[in-house]
């Protein structure tokens, strides 16, 4: 009979939180898959070895997923992988693919499983806990309560659209970008209020926790963790005079300095009709179309005031209102 692939979470770095599902699938797998060229470096061999330590009698098979965002490189990888634990299937022998969290979230096993299952081989998944479950145990928080959403936002997303969606923010895998969402972080904290929360390594003999967002640094591991809960604007008795629509495909529809003081309110410059009277930064293309691309005088925050003042110059000397 063929054998049997197993997709294996075994959490996130603690050896008491594996799963006794999982214990016993990886005892009763001949061979042991690892997302990792060396077991040394294997996050997920540690966490087995540390409560199973007859893992080292298995056959061990690494594979090597390249840290890289070529889609040819990876494809190639995952398919020379695939066929790797095919051959095992074929010899009658069940395989543990191993990840660290859970199998489920952003594992590379997903897509093992889909080209493992192209060739009629049969698979099994076992959960494990979660990095961001066990990080808010850690932390002694709650992710969620009552009808509070929870989003989990990869290390490529765009920040300034995860950061507009409501509930807990949770940013994964964030890598190499750490540093560019610690400055995306740290300019909300002028605009918004916000809970923040952050560790590296839960539950491992390395772990850090952060309290503030600019302990993280370049140094901060790759299994960062960031939570922030609770977000709300900063707002005042003008608040009227300022909005953003970061929804807006277009946002911002103009180059500018500093994103965050950039004013959606005046999306359609109410001067335009003003002609050559406006005062703005525009000009008139060859076919005698004004053009205010390159006009920002609507879009600053400061230029409320003397945009209404404008118009009232106008009320006052014509008939246009």
């Amino acid at each position: 009979m063929k054998g049997i692939l197993y997709g294996i979470g075994t959490g996130p770095g603690e050896a008491d939180l594996l799963a006794g599902k999982a214990c016993e699938a990886i005892k009763n797998c001949e061979v042991i898959a690892l997302p990792h060229t060396s077991k040394e470096y294997c996050h997920a061999y540690r966490i087995i070895k540390k409560s199973f330590p007859e893992i080292d009698s298995k056959e061990i098979l690494p594979l090597d997923f390249p840290m890289t965002k070529d889609e040819t490189i990876l494809k190639n990888a995952r398919k020379a992988s695939a066929e790797k634990i095919c051959r095992e299937l074929e010899n009658g022998k069940n395989v543990a693919f191993v990840t660290i969290g859970d199998v489920a979230i952003y594992s590379t096993f997903s897509y093992i499983k889909k080209l493992v299952e192209e060739k009629n081989y049969s698979t099994l998944m076992i959960s494990g806990i979660p990095s961001f479950c066990a990080a808010a145990a850690r932390l002694g928080i709650s992710l969620s309560e009552q009808d509070e959403e929870i989003h989990i936002i990869p290390g490529s997303a765009d920040l300034r659209q995860a950061f507009n969606l409501e509930g807990t923010l949770i940013f994964m895998k964030s890598g190499k970008r750490l540093l560019e969402l610690k400055e995306f972080l740290q300019k909300k904290q002028t605009s918004h209020y916000f809970d923040f929360y952050a560790i590296s390594n839960c539950g491992m003999e390395n772990e850090k926790i952060y309290s503030k967002t600019d302990e993280l640094s370049e140094d901060s591991s790759y299994l960062t963790t960031v939570i922030i809960k609770n977000i709300k604007k900063k707002t005042d008795e003008k608040n009227y005079r300022f909005f953003q629509n970061l929804k807006c495909e277009m946002f911002p529809c103009h180059q500018v300095d500093d994103e965050e003081a950039f004013n959606c309110l005046f999306c359609y410059c109410p001067l335009y009709f003003l002609g050559d009277k406006c005062g703005g930064n525009f000009k008139y293309t060859e076919k005698g179309i004004k053009s205010c691309i390159n006009c920002n005088f609507p879009h600053k925050k400061e230029n409320y005031k003397k945009l209404i003042d404008r118009l009232k110059e106008q009320k006052n000397g014509s008939d246009i209102y």
